[in-house]
């Protein structure tokens, strides 16, 4: 009877805890930055809001952040041939990809993971856009046409959280004066990648 009891006693904690939790704690990322786009927030890039990173991530693998509303976005990148970080000693990074967190958290989540069909493709977060409130997440590879200038893609957040492949290019950098050629979406070149999503 002792025991039926204690067990009662556990749930019911649980759940008052569960529901004194701020209801924004209870929405995933992306289904909370859907509902501020929807909201009128807007899209805007800030300095280092200095949260707790995650052990196996280095402060000097970041150098974009981003607010919409009241969540943090931070672009994690990973050495490549477009991608020079400064980094101590030694420390090999293991992830690429998105972290979140909102105004109240102190640390870093792992939102979305950047996993590459070879490791040869070190695909990198680029950045982040937000036309007519729609999320887009822009990621460079290093392959393109064999002298570092990668395969560009251009991911969109859909009304159900997840990242939907909408465009992919040669990606020139910007510095070549010409548009860089147009991939279809279904190419290899356009498939090299995998975004795993967290909270």
């Amino acid at each position: 009877m002792k025991t039926k009891i204690l067990y009662l006693m556990i749930i019911t904690g649980l759940f008052l805890t569960s529901c004194s939790l701020p209801q924004s704690q209870k929405i995933p990322f992306a289904m909370q930055i859907n509902k501020l786009f929807a909201d009128g927030a807007y899209l805007s890039e800030i300095d280092n809001p200095n949260l707790q990173l995650p052990s196996d991530i280095n402060a000097g693998q970041i150098e974009k952040y981003f607010k919409i509303g009241d969540v943090f976005i931070a672009l994690v990148l990973r050495n490549s041939m477009n991608v020079v970080l400064s980094l101590p000693k030694g420390f090999i990074p293991s992830f690429a990809g998105i972290l979140a967190a909102r105004e109240d958290d102190t640390k870093w989540n792992k939102w979305v993971e950047i996993k590459d069909e070879k490791p040869t493709d070190k695909n990198n977060p680029y950045r982040f856009d937000a036309p007519n409130g729609k999320l887009l997440l822009t990621v460079i590879d290093q392959n393109g046409a064999g002298s570092g200038e990668g395969i560009m893609k251009v991911f969109s957040l859909d009304d159900t959280g997840n990242w939907n492949l909408d465009d992919c290019s040669y990606y020139t950098a910007g510095g070549y004066g010409v548009e860089p050629p147009k991939l279809e979406p279904t190419s290899t070149e356009c498939k090299n990648i995998q975004l795993l999503t967290g909270n």
